[in-house]
């Protein structure tokens, strides 16, 4: 019994040797649409394997649409195979925020073109639900069209997903703001030089005391605990490297307009004043926006800001917020470079991590 599980087994990941060759020529360019393979007696004396090994490997490869196996003439790579096609996925709540929605087009249509620069085609996919299970079935992976697929560029949750496409042989690249190894290779937009950079900003331009308004998935190594007031506040070794942050003045899990209106409102009316605020949510810079302009804030001379607001942000009220910002067209020519090397097959490099850098705006 246990010889015949382990010829099972062997023969299992001979298939998958031979079918990953010929997915990777395909990748490469080595085999296109319409050449023809040896005869499959030839293939199995090349491959060392046995013709029954063999057929199984073509079969498996027919499956997935890339070759066309005819009985009288041969089998050919399929004509329908392009290992210059590139998804480009987003879900549906990446565009159903007004405020964002702006942002996310730009991105995707600079992902677009960065495709189409490398002489690729890129096929742009909308998923419709949330994260998780209704994203993914939302997509249909099971369909064909993941058979064509080269390469996929994400901007989304896609755990499962992820496990799915690799199973396929298809590289996937995800775009993240989490550093998390739940993802394969991720375009890691590294959040914590928002806050690192904003804070060097705000002191080179003499700030005294600094508030943070945060993502609590924000900032590396976070973690919240109560002070004596049972208020949520940054154990204090995490912020050793911005001492001018008051950890009284750091306000967690602001992720809403509404949030950062509130925080904003209730900051500005105590009594230990502070000159500089940090932003690190795009969404919450709306609502410190809006109580700003209500309290009459005068910005940069009564305090400045810094914040991580989307491009678009500004245009709601006028202020000019001063932002540290992703070079979208780095982000976009870093994330397609990486899923290119996964194409190859040369998986050395596993994740392309993105800083942030100030875009000098009126609130300092």
């Amino acid at each position: 019994m246990s010889q015949t599980i382990h010829r099972q087994a062997d023969a299992a990941s001979k298939i998958s040797q031979i079918r990953e060759h010929f997915r990777t020529q395909i990748r490469r360019g080595q085999l296109v649409a319409g050449d023809r393979l040896p005869p499959e007696r030839e293939l199995a004396t090349t491959f060392g394997v046995n013709l029954s090994t063999i057929n199984k490997a073509m079969a498996v490869l027919e499956s997935e649409m890339l070759l066309d196996r005819q009985t009288s003439r041969g089998t050919y790579i399929h004509r329908d195979v392009c290992r210059g096609q590139v998804m480009v996925v987003f879900d549906t709540m990446h565009f159903a925020n007004p405020e964002l929605a702006a942002y996310y087009h730009t991105l995707l249509e600079s992902l677009m073109k960065t495709v189409k620069a490398k002489n690729m085609r890129p096929i742009h996919l909308l998923g419709h639900g949330q994260r998780g299970d209704a994203f993914i079935s939302s997509l249909e992976p099971q369909s064909t069209i993941w058979h064509h697929a080269a390469g996929v560029l994400a901007m989304a949750g896609l755990d499962d997903f992820q496990q799915e496409l690799k199973s396929r042989g298809v590289p996937v690249v995800s775009f993240s703001t989490i550093d998390s190894d739940r993802y394969l290779h991720p375009a890691y937009l590294d959040m914590n030089t928002v806050v690192s950079q904003a804070y060097e900003h705000l002191v080179a331009r003499g700030c005294q005391r600094i508030a943070l308004m945060a993502n609590s998935s924000v900032i590396e190594g976070r973690t919240f605990l109560p002070n004596a007031k049972g208020q949520l506040c940054f154990k204090a070794d995490l912020l050793q490297a911005m001492p001018l942050i008051d950890t009284e003045l750091v306000l967690p899990d602001c992720l809403t307009p509404q949030d950062g209106y509130q925080a904003m409102m209730q900051l500005w009316q105590r009594d230990n004043a502070f000159d500089g605020l940090i932003i690190s949510n795009d969404q919450t810079t709306l609502g410190v926006g809006k109580a700003m302009r209500e309290l009459q804030i005068q910005s940069p001379a009564q305090l400045k800001v810094v914040t991580h607001a989307t491009r678009g942000v500004h245009l709601d009220f006028p202020l000019d917020f001063t932002k540290a910002q992703f070079d979208m067209d780095e982000i976009c020519q870093g994330a397609f470079d990486l899923l290119y090397s996964l194409m190859l097959g040369l998986d050395d490099q596993q994740q392309v991590r993105f800083t942030a850098a100030i875009e000098q705006g009126q609130t300092t």
